[in-house]
């Protein structure tokens, strides 16, 4: 039976090179599925279609690393190699250390990269048996848990009072685990809104490649309801350095060891946020009944679509509902194309003091009355993922409005 071949995918603004492959593209095994000068503008199709090798040269970007770890965060099987002419060795450093397989030097021949890809195919495929047999010699762990993204494009919605107060809610559940990742870096508050200080946070929990409890019980600060909370950095310095890929990484890290991992988003739509919202099992989309909020949520279903499929595995929360612009649920469900799975009352001045003091609204010291609808929201995200979300059409939200 003759092997499939194996889809190529060329970026390089030299028209010559893809002539110079496609002669010896039949007897090495491949197949020329599109080629780009500007791998930049390639991006979406390549993170659309995941072709297995990529042929990436230096000049066809703005950034390399950033390239092969946009593909490599939406396609972790495809193998790409680098070339370059006169490439400084910390450029190939970079692109090697985001995930690529193999760099060419210019000048190189066909023979060269035949060569190079089908060395890097094969220790690719030698690195996945190799995880398939050690995954089948590992003794049973504990149920993979369920990473929870809380999001609204928009700030000032209330996404990180839902989501303290979540993580606070499902922790009350019998015998489950919770922790809770405050990932909007530069400037998140939920140290401040639970009353919470430590001398660690996500800059110093990255990158370790075996996550242990007691480096948890280490770098996690515990709150009184029982939940694990990881902070972000004080320092804005050290939020530079800190790799959206490894923050993904340890969403899955984390699964080994707590029953429901909540994650606080930032409202700016970039490499980490996609990178959560492509992994998480339930994302929780935070909006307030105003048009300018629901329209954003409108975009960002619609840009997920395609590629992260977001509206399969979404909530939508509606929060300080009803609103000052009497917007009914039904007028919102209109607006989205899609159902609102959950309403969180304003409570005015009580979540407010509730808040400055540092308290869960789920703390009897709040004295606000709408704890319960963050109990309905727990159960809510315990029970699955949301129904399957009907087509948005683009005049809906002008529909509402008039």
């Amino acid at each position: 039976m003759t092997q499939a071949a194996v889809d190529l995918y060329v970026l390089d603004p030299d028209p010559q090179v893809v002539g110079q492959l496609r002669p010896g593209l039949a007897s090495a095994g491949l197949h020329l599925a599109g080629s780009q000068a500007n791998a930049d503008q390639a991006l979406p199709v390549l993170m659309s279609t995941c072709p297995e090798v990529v042929l990436i040269d230096v000049a066809s970007s703005a950034d390399i690393a950033f390239s092969v770890k946009k593909i490599l965060l939406a396609c972790p099987s495809s193998c790409i190699i680098v070339t370059g002419a006169g490439t400084p060795p910390a450029t190939m450093s970079r692109a090697v250390a985001s995930g690529a397989r193999g760099f060419l030097i210019k000048p190189y021949t066909p023979a060269d990269v035949f060569a190079t890809i089908g060395e890097a195919l094969e220790m690719a495929r030698a690195v996945a048996s190799h995880t398939q047999v050690q995954a089948v010699q590992q003794p049973a762990e504990r149920a993979r848990g369920t990473v929870v993204a809380v999001y609204s494009p928009k700030g000032g919605v209330g996404s990180t009072t839902v989501a303290t107060n979540l993580a606070v809610a499902l922790a009350a559940r019998p015998k489950t685990s919770v922790a809770l990742l405050d990932l909007d870096l530069q400037f998140g508050d939920i140290g401040a809104a639970l009353d919470l200080r430590g001398a660690n946070s996500v800059a110093e929990v990255v990158g370790h490649e075996d996550l242990t409890s007691d480096l948890i019980d280490e770098t996690f600060v515990k709150h009184a309801s029982g939940v694990r909370v990881l902070l972000a950095p004080d320092d804005l310095a050290l939020v530079e350095g800190i790799d959206p890929d490894q923050v993904v990484r340890l969403l899955g890290q984390l699964r080994r060891h707590f029953d429901y991992v909540v994650a606080d988003l930032w409202s700016s739509f970039e490499a980490l946020t996609l990178g959560v919202l492509r992994t998480a099992d339930r994302v929780l989309l935070v909006t307030t009944p105003e048009l300018p909020s629901l329209r954003n949520v409108q975009r960002v279903l619609h840009a997920t679509r395609a590629d992260i499929h977001l509206d399969e595995r979404a909530l939508v929360v509606a929060n300080r509902y009803p609103g000052k612009t009497g917007l009914s649920h039904a007028d919102m469900s209109k607006a989205l194309g899609m159902k609102i799975s959950a309403t969180i009352p304003s409570e005015g001045v009580s979540v407010t003091d509730a808040i400055n003091r540092g308290l869960s609204l789920l703390d009897s010291r709040a004295r606000v009355r709408i704890a319960r609808h963050y109990h309905d929201l727990a159960s809510l995200v315990a029970r699955g993922p949301a129904q399957p979300a009907v087509v948005l059409g683009s005049d809906r939200l002008k529909e509402v409005h008039r």
